[in-house]
This record gives C-alpha cells, structure tokens and sequence, in this order.
C-alpha cells in the first residue's frame, strides 16, 4: 500500500493524539489537532493508492486490448478479466474460438470450442461445479490428459469434502486439448491477506462472475458435444449405407454367375473389387 509522506505523517499523529489524551495531558487541542491531522493523512493514502491501482488497472486493459487485435482472425464479442487485471479469457462468437490473454506470458492461447474439455468452479483450491465434455470424441481427449499425468494439476478437492465459511480465491479453472498448457485459471477473487465471508459483496461479485463465465463455456462445450455427435451419426449412416451397397452388388453378382452371364473367374475378380 503507498504511504509516502502523508502516510508516515497520519501514523505518528495517531501515536501522538493517544499518548495525549492517555496521559491526560493539558492541551486536548493538540490532540485534536493529531486526531484531524490523522483523518487527512489516512485519506490522502487512500485516495493516492486507489488512483496509483486504477491507473495500473487502465494500463493492464489498454495492453490487453492490443494484444486480442494482434490476433488474427479473432474477434471478440465477449471477454472477462480477472481481479488483478492480468489474465483475460476472450470469446469470438463468431469463430468458435476462446483465447487466453496473459500479461506474464508473451503468448496468447487460441483454442476451438472443441478444444474445451472442461470447466469448474474453484473457492480456495476446492471444486464446487464442474461440467466435462460429454461426447465420445471429448472424453477420450479428457481421459488423455488425465491418463498423461496432468490429471494430479487439473482440479481441486471435492467440494463435499470442507465447509467453507470464508473464502480468499474464486477461480474458473478451464481444461483444454493442449498437452504443453492445459490448464487456465482466473481468478476473480484474490486476496493474499483477509479472508471474505460467502455473504460479503465481494465475494458475490467474485463467484458471480466466476460462475458467468462458467455457464458461458458450458454453452460452449454442450454445443461443441452436439456437432460432435451429429458427425458420429452421419458416420455410423454412411458406413451402414455403404454396407448395404455392397451387399446388393454381391447379390447381383450372384445372379450373373448363376445365370451364366458371367465365368467363375469373372466372379471372383468382381468381387475381390467390391470387398477390396
């Protein structure tokens, strides 16, 4: 926290003005004056902290902003930052696309709808929800990495596991199909120090968000498990298809050989064609 000057000045006022009136001292004046010049020191720390944290934050989105133009074909029409302003997840609607803007990193992550096999919800480490990906394509991906060694870095606790009255971090913790990096996190509550009551309003702005962006990429992987399944049966279709095909050509060649159209040569060398 920035103290300088005034902040020194406030502390020793504090000290001053309760040596005074402690010691019953016969000047309450000077004390008051210690009391007021306390109140002004406090509030210019807190005024010059607060405008020293929202210009970082400024230069933090401006830095970000630039980066998401940088990448191509990319466009996005949502995004969510987290508390400290380092990390941003963006969302291209319209390409079926989310990226992963870092400022600790140099480079940004871009993922396919696809690529995401998983999102939870983490308070202090300890997973409250979850949705996978459900499709067999999906799943096998997920069971991958797990199966990998990645699976002991991915998730938290289980959330029947600890009853929590106070919480320091809430993250959204999102998986994706890249063995170098498959694990991003945001969090939209962080507090090193003090510890927030589930009833307190930053707590609530904190999950509230968190499960936001939660729901948002459970859109995202349910629409990704649908295209998934609709390949799967038009595969499953077009191989049953392509069965029946042969089987009526098999059934053709029959009746020309039984009919004496065709040699018994002909025959097996039409049908080593059609089975290959």
């Amino acid at each position: 926290m920035y103290l300088g000057f005034g902040g020194i000045l406030a502390v020793f006022a504090f000290i001053m003005f309760t040596i005074v009136l402690g010691g019953g001292g016969d000047s309450p004046i000077v004390a008051w004056i210690l009391f007021f010049g306390f109140g002004i020191g406090s509030w210019y720390c807190y005024k010059k902290h607060k405008e020293l944290e929202e210009e970082k934050m400024a230069q933090k989105r401006q830095e970000t902003d630039d980066r998401l133009k940088r990448i191509s074909n990319h466009k996005s029409s949502q995004r969510y930052t987290s508390a400290n302003g380092d990390v941003t997840l963006s969302i291209d609607e319209t390409n079926k696309q989310i990226s992963f803007v870092s400022l600790n990193s140099y480079k940004d992550k871009v993922y396919s709808y696809h690529d995401i096999l998983k999102s939870e919800i983490l308070t202090d480490g300890i997973s409250v929800t979850s949705t996978n990906r459900g499709s067999q394509l999906g799943g096998a991906l997920l069971g991958g990495l797990l199966a990998g060694g990645v699976g002991a870095l991915i998730g938290g606790l289980s959330g029947s596991t600890t009853s929590q009255e106070k919480v320091k971090k809430v993250e959204l913790n999102v998986i994706v199909n890249d063995s170098v990096n498959p694990i991003h996190k945001i969090a939209f509550l962080d507090s090193e120090l003090s510890a927030y009551a589930k009833d307190s309003q930053e707590y609530k702005d904190g999950y509230n968000t968190a499960y936001h962006c939660h729901q948002l990429i459970g859109v995202l992987i349910r629409q990704a498990d649908e295209e998934d399944k609709q390949k799967e049966t038009s595969t499953r279709s077009n191989n049953s298809q392509g069965n029946l095909s042969v089987a009526d050509e098999l059934r053709k060649l029959v009746r020309l050989k039984d009919e004496g159209i065709i040699s018994g040569d002909e025959f097996e060398a039409q049908k080593k064609k059609l089975i290959g």
